[in-house]
């Protein structure tokens, strides 16, 4: 009998299929591994723009995660969209109890406009959430809009400082590369990088925080995760399928 390893989303839901939980799904099945899910909310979007967001009531958010909790031995988590503090609370109180691989990918707003979550819960996610992570993936944005830093070093510091020990960050574009630098306990220990391809694509960071943790279920090194992740997302980019909006990942072999 063939078993799976099972990894859990905990996104929103994404109609245009390009992002949320649907990329994780698709990268997880890429790696051979089964992903189960818990939807932090539903929303009104295309690959062009982010509409509206409806958060999951928190009382139906945490029965949906406890029974998957207590049915399912889980390998690892992955954690997108999180619109507010109290589902961030909720989810804390599972992955404090766990010894698994969490990966969070702070997500603030979409790639073709509006937001995922308030300002005023970003300093709650950033020093009480946040920490809770086994490697927290923002993209340069993102990162300075945590540390309300212009500087990545001076970023990175905070935030280590704030008890995030590993940070992988992403889409820093210079001519025709894109690099990231991954940092841990706040010193840089791996930077890789890959042709820029001028496109405008739907759901990147989505795939490669699931890549990453696909990575560690399948015991890579937290350096290795990074580096194969970042292959496997040019990848994804560089076959990716146009729409109306942004492209949208292809996940062919």
């Amino acid at each position: 009998m063939n078993k799976k390893k099972v990894i859990l989303s905990i996104s929103g839901h994404d109609p245009s299929g390009g992002a949320g939980l649907q990329t994780d799904i698709l990268t997880s099945n890429f790696f051979n591994l089964h992903c189960v899910s818990s939807l932090t909310c539903q929303t009104v979007q295309t690959t062009k723009k982010l509409f509206k967001l409806d958060p999951t009531k928190v009382k139906f958010f945490k029965q949906n995660i406890d029974h998957i909790i207590k049915s399912t031995n889980l390998s690892g988590i992955k954690i997108g969209v999180v619109p507010n503090r109290d589902i961030a609370f909720e989810i804390i109180k599972i992955i404090s109890s766990l010894k698994i691989p969490v990966v969070i990918d702070p997500i603030f707003f979409a790639g073709g406009g509006g937001k995922f979550t308030n300002k005023k819960d970003l300093s709650f996610l950033r020093d009480s959430f946040y920490p809770h992570s086994s490697i927290l993936t923002p993209n340069i944005e993102e990162l300075k809009i945590l540390s309300k830093n212009k500087s990545e070093e001076d970023s990175i510091k905070f935030l280590f400082d704030k008890g995030i020990k590993n940070i992988y960050v992403t889409g820093k574009v210079n001519k025709n590369k894109i690099t990231n630098s991954l940092y841990s306990n706040g010193f840089l220990i791996k930077e890789t990088s890959s042709k820029y391809l001028k496109k405008n694509i739907h759901g990147t960071g989505c795939a490669l925080s699931t890549a990453i943790l696909c990575n560690l279920v399948n015991k890579k090194s937290i350096k290795d995760s990074c580096s194969l992740s970042h292959k496997f997302l040019s990848h994804l980019v560089k076959n990716s399928i146009k729409t109306n909006g942004q492209d949208i990942l292809n996940f062919k072999k």
